[in-house]
């Protein structure tokens, strides 16, 4: 009887704590701790062809459109490429 008992003892034990590591190890997955958001995109500058951070980005409105460079030497150039596409 003794056997039995501690048997039923160690058993139960081990499904609480199977259910217990259970919860623990799901829970950052449902917050989304192991799943980080990305935060951020990668985007091509199209004067140079760089890719970079787009929130590190110089951005200009130019013809109706957005335009994202990876500095404001590359926002110059486009620029000036434009000034030239016009003069010809």
């Amino acid at each position: 009887m003794k056997l039995l008992l501690l048997i039923l003892i160690v058993y139960l034990a081990y499904r609480a704590g199977k259910s217990w590591l259970m919860r623990n190890l799901q829970a950052p997955a449902r917050n989304g701790s192991l799943n980080p958001r990305i935060d951020d995109v990668m985007i091509k500058d199209p004067v140079c062809g760089i890719y970079f951070p787009r929130r590190e980005g110089v951005e200009m409105r130019h013809g109706g459109q957005t335009h994202v460079f990876c500095s404001p030497a590359c926002r110059d150039r486009f620029l000036e490429m434009q000034k030239e596409n016009k003069r010809a």
